[in-house]
């Protein structure tokens, strides 16, 4: 009687260690760490256009102006009310002039001139003291 309780703990033991264990191919983790490693190293942005966008935390509505270097006219979002943000505007990389007017007498329109690359977006912002805040375009 001991025997046989010795060998279906040993057999238990042996079945146990079976199902526990697998068997993959080391060539398929390679493959695996491979592909995590490309995924990671390629470029998140593909060539966008550059985009903006505009959020109004002041007081009075505003126009934003989006313009290139010669004065062509690429996007005009007008009467932005207080608390209303612009959705994203894109438009071809190259020296790009925002103009910001506030629709109200008293307070002074801002112009800013930034380069924009391909996959830059610049997320301006008006403050409660109805002027832009500090911020400058970021990269994607």
């Amino acid at each position: 009687m001991k025997n046989l309780l010795k060998n279906a703990i040993a057999c238990a033991i042996v079945m146990t260690t079976c199902f526990n264990c697998s068997v993959e191919s080391i060539e398929s983790d390679q493959f695996d760490n491979l592909i995590l490693e490309n995924q990671n190293t390629q470029d998140p942005c593909s060539n966008q256009d550059p985009q903006a966008r505009i959020t109004n935390n002041g007081t009075v509505s505003i126009t934003l102006q989006i313009a290139n270097i010669d004065g062509t006219l690429l996007h005009t979002v007008s009467n932005l009310a207080p608390g209303d943000a612009s959705g994203f505007l894109t438009f071809s990389a190259d020296d790009i002039i925002f103009n910001v007017s506030k629709n109200t007498t008293g307070i002074s329109d801002e112009k800013v001139v930034y380069t924009m690359d391909q996959c830059m977006s610049f997320d301006m912002e008006v403050d409660v003291d109805n002027y832009l805040t500090s911020s400058t375009p970021q990269n994607l």
